[in-house]
């Protein structure tokens, strides 16, 4: 090994390999689940890997319990995967708060478990505590990943790679093109232990004093109470050191102004932090550049598409759901698959979108269609030997209608008025548009 004062040259070595699959899923968010279930579904032998110690990304990590963008604001639309979940939550009593437009809201702890039960049954196989670090790039082909975790690294060879990381890491180091700009980052803070009737009280008695003591407690915690949502801007979320900067930050704040609420603040005397997320709150960070660029545009004039993998209805205004409502858009294909790189599909929030469209393709339902999607593309890849850009859509949308995927009303085939029949396209790959940063919950 040899080193200087500014790098280190890390000695060339083999590497074993571990395991060799159909398909290849790195992370097991919402995108990640639905695309190891779709693809074993279809017959795959697939492998899909996480970070952590559990799955479900947001859902669990972040404590995201909202399953949004069933409907279209008056009525359920979204079918698949995101209806499996349910009704296997349904099983444990772990669903709550339906609404009209069919979201629903999760026990996170039970989503952990059944999560890993709903991928076993089907046949995927799935390790937890590894890092998919680098993909193996053979020509212009994702042949594999190599991995970390406590036994070393290893090499995971696969015929096709799914990048359900979040973020594009994967197709980003093979080298793929991405966009990547900042949204809200936040953290969960619960608090328990507040004595509500007391705090009411003295602000009945005493508003005045009562007010200033929350404005200071305000102005130590970034103008929020403890155990409310903080947004956190313009943080690169790729960067260890930004991450790291926040992490920090929204626990200090928040500790320091609770303090100051529990010395001056009648009520608060007992009040503590009783649960921090594992896991940041993101909401954007890289997108791939694939050969259809979906837009906003192409969201809020219910754009249909011939080579279509989902029919989806909500819309993300700012924090707004379904605004408006009664949308009926496609998600196409050609949206998972990279410009160039073969032997890899990406689903989830880094589908090739433009940046306002990725506002509500980020939202755990058309993360669950996208990842469903390239999970059946990828074993049909594998079977039919061909690359994934190389597949018959109509042999793919066959196969999502027979995974009880919705694709439409007129035939459930994936066309309809204004289909389109372009081959590709990117016209607002990196849009400067307005940031959609309305305060909300989402």
């Amino acid at each position: 090994m040899v080193s200087d004062s500014c790098s280190v040259v890390e000695a060339s070595r083999c590497i074993p390999v571990s395991d060799s699959v159909d398909v290849l899923v790195a992370g097991m968010g919402p995108a990640g689940i639905a695309a190891a279930i779709a693809a074993a579904r279809e017959g795959a032998r697939t492998l899909v890997l996480e970070r952590y110690g559990y799955p479900g990304g947001m859902i669990t990590g972040s404590h995201v319990v909202a399953v949004l963008g069933v409907g279209d604001g008056r009525k359920p639309r979204a079918r698949g995967i995101t209806m499996d979940v349910r009704e296997r939550l349904e099983r444990f009593n772990a669903v709550t708060g339906v609404t009209a437009s069919g979201d629903y809201r999760v026990d996170a702890e039970v989503f952990k478990w059944q999560a890993l039960e709903m991928l076993d049954e089907c046949g995927a196989r799935f390790l937890l505590h590894t890092m998919a670090c680098d993909p193996i790039v053979e020509g212009h082909r994702v042949a594999g990943v190599f991995i970390e975790n406590k036994n070393g690294r290893s090499a995971v060879r696969s015929q096709v790679a799914i990048d359900c990381t979040a973020d594009a890491d994967l197709a980003f180091r093979a080298g793929c093109l991405c966009a990547d700009r900042t949204h809200d980052v936040s953290l969960v803070i619960q608090i328990n232990g507040v004595d509500n009737g007391a705090f009411q009280a003295f602000e009945k008695e005493f508003p005045d004093r009562c007010r200033s003591i929350m404005e200071t407690a305000r102005a130590q915690n970034g103008g929020v109470m403890p155990g409310a949502q903080r947004y956190f801007r313009n943080v690169d979320i790729t960067d260890a050191k930004a991450l790291t900067r926040v992490e920090r930050e929204a626990r200090r704040d928040c500790f320091r102004s609770l303090y100051f609420l529990r010395e001056n603040m009648p009520g608060w005397a007992d009040a503590r932090v009783s649960h921090t997320g594992s896991q940041l709150g993101v909401r954007q960070s890289r997108r791939v550049r694939g050969v259809y660029t979906v837009t906003d545009e192409d969201l809020r004039s219910s754009r249909h598409f011939r080579d279509s993998v989902a029919r989806l209805s909500s819309y993300l205004n700012g924090y707004k759901l379904y605004d408006p409502e009664g949308l009926d858009y496609d998600i196409p294909y050609r949206c998972l698959v990279p410009e160039e790189m073969d032997g890899l599909l990406v689903a989830g929030r880094c589908v090739s979108s433009d940046y306002l469209a990725c506002n509500s393709l980020r939202l755990i339902v058309p993360c669950f269609a996208t990842g469903q999607a390239a999970g059946v593309a990828a074993a049909l890849a594998v079977r039919r030997k061909v690359p994934p850009r190389g597949l018959e859509i109509s042999e793919l949308q066959d196969s999502l209608i027979g995974q009880n995927v919705y694709l439409g009303d007129e035939t459930n085939g994936g066309m309809g008025a204004g289909a389109d029949a372009a081959p590709n396209g990117h016209p607002a790959w990196d849009d400067d548009g307005p940031d959609p940063d309305v305060p909300g919950d989402a």
